[in-house]
């Protein structure tokens, strides 16, 4: 391969995680896409404010995660696969704290020390997932229950679920069901469970991967509605537990003017290098997440800025761990978008380096340690809805980029 590509890969070295597995906080996320701007903001502020981030699932081609149910289910099964076989080589310990975020829309602000201390105060180590003001999956029955409502186009009004021996619940029954605890005005709680964000000890979230994972291919639900009846059926099991006060996780969906002490994303977002606190908790969350229409307006891309200005560095030894290649991945010329104004969450172009980066990049051989632990037949190489040579027909340069084995 030519130099213009390897200059952004380098194989994992031992000494380079030596002593960071040992430490209480690993952070994980999912992309099946590079490089993309909000990964790689994820990725430089996570080395700045204290881990390297994780990547699972970039051995996929971009776009290819549907599974099952019209669910982008596969970052939780990868993850499931990928936290039991570290487990299994070591490099995590079952009491270690995981963080796992959406890869693309999920900005972290706040030091792991920070996040670790938010989190610590939440009782006997829970299941952590964050809350939202919007019921979703499930048809919306009430204005309380957000303003994004897909209704059957997600879930048909004639299906149920059963939550226990003697309860079933249709689709409407769901959003009158989780009790609001927090200080958000009554109309407007962050109640509802989101599964972008989520934090918790390795063998408690691979408990509670293990149960999503197994209702989404035998129910007929996607991850987020699995995971509503993971907590129904599950939470006192597992404790799993909502952040409804916005303590670690804060998700922008619906936010409301004047909740933070700065507006997102004010050029002083970081002033005195501290982010704005939460004006209802008095707390400041460490990662936000602009989840479902939240990243469609101009909030996103102004606060993509804010953190690129804030944590981008070259030279610095700057980058990500592939955790599929089992490489890491520098962000120096991977993540330059100087060269570009980016102006919407999905729209950000590739140069002929990003192009030439690509066409060796998805030629690398999968860890064969984690190919033999994920055996011949699985759920994260199963047979899902559509095919890899469809994928981005309409730009032939991207196109053969990721077709080229």
């Amino acid at each position: 391969m030519q130099r213009a590509v390897w200059w952004q890969l380098a194989l994992l070295g031992a000494s380079f995680f030596e002593g960071l597995w040992a430490r209480r906080i690993h952070f994980y996320t999912f992309s099946d896409t590079i490089p993309h701007p909000g990964l790689c903001a994820l990725a430089e502020a996570s080395l700045e404010l204290g881990r390297p981030l994780r990547v699972i699932g970039l051995s996929k081609r971009p776009g290819y995660i549907l599974i099952h149910s019209h669910s982008p289910t596969l970052k939780f099964l990868m993850l499931q696969e990928v936290l039991e076989y570290e487990l299994s080589q070591r490099r995590i310990a079952e009491d270690d704290l995981v963080i796992f975020s959406d890869g693309h829309d999920v900005l972290l602000q706040s030091p792991m020390a920070d996040i670790l201390r938010a989190y610590l105060r939440f009782p006997d180590s829970p299941y952590l997932i964050s809350g939202e003001r919007n019921c979703w999956p499930w048809p919306h029955t009430d204005p309380s229950h957000g303003a994004w409502d897909l209704n059957d186009e997600v879930v048909h009004a004639n299906m149920t679920w059963t939550v226990n021996r003697w309860m079933r619940f249709t689709p409407h029954d769901f959003c009158r069901m989780i009790r609001a605890d927090g200080p958000y005005p009554s109309g407007h709680p962050k109640r509802f469970p989101n599964i972008g964000l989520s934090m918790g000890p390795v063998a408690r979230v691979i408990e509670v991967l293990k149960r999503n994972n197994k209702i989404v291919l035998e129910e007929d639900v996607n991850d987020q509605g699995a995971m509503w009846l993971v907590i129904l059926r599950h939470s006192l099991e597992l404790n799993i537990q909502i952040d409804q006060h916005a303590e670690v996780f804060l998700n922008m969906l619906e936010y409301k003017a004047g909740e933070l002490e700065r507006e997102p994303c004010v050029r002083d977002w970081f002033h005195g290098r501290v982010p704005p606190r939460n004006m209802l908790t008095n707390t400041t969350p460490g990662l936000l997440h602009f989840n479902g229409p939240s990243h469609e307006d101009d909030v996103w891309p102004s606060c993509y800025h804010v953190f690129n200005r804030q944590f981008r560095k070259v030279g610095v030894k700057h980058g990500f761990y592939d955790v599929d290649h089992n490489i890491l991945v520098s962000t120096d010329g991977l993540c330059d978008y100087s060269w570009y104004k980016i102006h919407n969450f999905h729209a950000h172009p590739l140069t002929a380096e990003h192009l030439q980066f690509l066409e060796g990049f998805y030629q690398l051989p999968v860890d064969p340690g984690l190919l033999a632990w994920r055996g011949a037949e699985n759920a994260v190489d199963a047979v899902r809805w559509g095919r890899e040579a469809d994928l981005h027909a309409q730009s032939p340069h991207l196109h053969k980029a990721i077709q080229k084995r």
